[in-house]
């Protein structure tokens, strides 16, 4: 799987002007900054990748982990100044914290992404102290010596700590001996019942063969299926997958929804409500998936700034042996016109009358009707 930065840190955290307290985060830290996606595979990058001083091509580190238990550290590193025209099989790294040396590895040993210009580092043991030094540090150093030349960058450390800190809330590895830091006494589950969807192999074929049939209306390439914040999710008396149904807009991707167990699925609907009543959709945009909560969002934008659209609230009913999705509520905003940037911040349209009593019914009331008047104008 890539690691890098998708629209959706555009779509959410520009347009919805907030971030969702689902799997998909955004946090800048300092100088660092904290991606999650949809499968809790979570990224921590130098942001903006500007070096107290030297080359800034170097300073672009980022750290990965993903939510599986135990799961190992993997470092990205920047292809140097001119590795793209001319290449070096006989370059090397060096990290050093605070003026010594703490890390080492050559090109010839690193896995390269050509897509993205950089090189993946898997070495889990020596990341994991690499990574130790670099959150007590205060500065750290990237060089790069080989027949491009010499290059590095001195970058600022403030705020990885912290970053590593959020992950592990994220992920339930707060007093975990898992943890990135603080470590705990307590033992990591044996499994997580999310997973990150970036290949083909990945699915069945009861699945497969929408997917990646071309004269499918939801033909899905495997590359972008890897950029796509695809994900699936025990739920429980079956499992759901989220996969994208073509290609991206221009801030908004489309999704579509599979149900089933062990290799049967079938193409499921998105509970909707319209004015014809309840009824469903095929696809949703820019789904969003809350682990702890057992909640799936879904935000449709007007435009990019994020100041008018739909937004759709389900909760997972663990027990239906069916599509497990059921619609709690909605929000809407018609009216383009630069106010109430992000979907927290539109109109109850709609919510689902269960639990509704005394106040919380005339609250939910007051919203219906602001929301209908927002539309009105």
């Amino acid at each position: 799987m890539r690691h890098r930065l998708s629209f959706r840190i555009a779509a959410f955290v520009l347009a919805l002007g907030f971030v969702p307290a689902g799997a998909f985060e955004y946090r800048q830290i300092d100088d660092w900054a904290v991606s999650c996606d949809n499968a809790y595979v979570c990224t921590i990058s130098l942001n903006p990748p500007s070096p107290q001083d030297g080359n800034a091509d170097l300073a672009a580190i980022q750290w990965h982990r993903s939510a599986d238990p135990s799961a190992p550290l993997t470092l990205s590193l920047p292809f140097p100044p001119g590795f793209f025209q001319k290449g070096d099989s006989k370059g090397a790294f060096r990290i050093s914290i605070d003026g010594i040396e703490a890390y080492s590895v050559g090109i010839a040993d690193l896995a390269k992404d050509e897509a993205v210009g950089t090189f993946g580092v898997a070495d889990p043991a020596a990341l994991a102290v690499l990574f130790a030094k670099m959150t007590a540090g205060k500065s750290a150093t990237i060089a790069y010596s080989g027949g491009l030349g010499d290059f590095s960058s001195t970058i600022t450390l403030a705020g990885l700590s912290d970053g590593a800190r959020f992950v592990d809330d994220l992920q339930g590895r707060k007093g975990r001996t898992d943890a990135l830091v603080e470590k705990g006494d307590a033992a990591p589950p044996e499994s997580v019942s999310v997973w990150s969807i970036d290949s083909y192999k990945q699915l069945p074929p009861s699945i497969l063969r929408n997917l990646s049939d071309e004269n499918s209306v939801c033909y899905t390439d495997e590359a972008h299926l890897d950029q796509a914040d695809a994900f699936g999710f025990n739920a429980g008396a079956s499992t759901i997958m989220l996969l994208p149904c073509g290609p991206s807009g221009a801030y908004n991707q489309p999704y579509q929804l599979y149900v089933g167990k062990d290799q049967e699925f079938h193409r499921a609907e998105f509970p909707n409500v319209s004015e014809a009543g309840i009824t469903v959709l095929d696809t949703v945009y820019n789904v969003n998936f809350d682990l702890d909560n057992r909640k799936l969002s879904s935000v449709y934008l007007g435009r990019g700034l994020g100041d008018c659209g739909l937004a759709h609230y389900w909760s997972l009913d663990e027990q239906a042996t069916g599509n497990p999705l059921v619609l709690t509520h909605e929000r809407a905003k018609s009216a383009c016109d630069g106010k109430d940037v992000g979907a927290a911040n539109w109109p109850v349209t709609w919510q689902s009358t269960l639990g509704r009593h005394g106040d919380a019914a005339d609250k939910v009331k007051k919203a219906d009707d602001a929301g209908n008047a927002s539309e009105a104008k």
